[in-house]
Parts: structure tokens; sequence; C-alpha cells
């Protein structure tokens, strides 16, 4: 049996610029987190958020909700959302759902 990896969050910040990097797993218990973190980012000034979900192992069907409702977020409230993608196993539920087709995936936001 896995163990879970508790999420955790790595916070940058270059002016109008800010990245996110997840690591753990994003969960219905933890998504509460990453909503608060980036709301604190687009809260002081941030335009562009990158958030980097490689590190991250795990996440289930209300990250994936976070991740749909932060992208409209942004379109309404005139911020950029860039997401670089997970690895596997965490890519699966955006591939399975098609997701991953309507998200603003990059390859790198450096």
């Amino acid at each position: 049996m896995a163990i879970a990896k508790p999420l955790e969050i790595d916070e940058s910040r270059d002016g109008e610029r800010g990245r996110l990097t997840l690591t753990g797993e994003l969960d219905i218990a933890t998504a509460p987190r990453l909503e608060e973190a980036v709301t604190a980012m687009v809260g002081a000034g941030v335009k562009r958020l990158v958030i980097d979900l490689r590190p991250m192992s795990f996440m289930d069907s209300s990250g994936l909700r976070l991740f749909i409702v932060l992208c409209d977020r942004a379109r309404a409230d005139g911020w950029t959302l860039e997401l670089i993608r997970p690895l596997s196993p965490a890519l699966t539920i955006f591939q399975i759902t098609r997701a991953e087709e309507n998200l603003p995936f990059v390859e790198d936001a450096s």
C-alpha cells in the first residue's frame, strides 16, 4: 500500500510573474490550499502564473475541477494561467477526461 505524500507548494514571484510548484498529492483535502495560494499570488499583483505539476504524484477529480475553475477565472479576471504537465500517473486524469486538450498546458514556462 502506497503512503500518501502531503501536498507541498513551493512559491516564487518575480514582479508580475509567479510560479507555484506542486509536490505530492492534490486531492479533495489539499485542493483548497492550492486555491488559496493562487488567490494570494493574483491578489499580490501576479499577471502570469505558472503552475508546475511535474513533481506531483497524484491528483483526483477535485484537483482537475480546480484547474478548470482557475482557467475560467484567469480568463474572466485578465491574468494568464500556464500549466506544466505532470508525469504519470498524475497526467492520466487529464488524458482520460480529455481536459488536457482544453487547459493551458505549456512545455516549459521559465
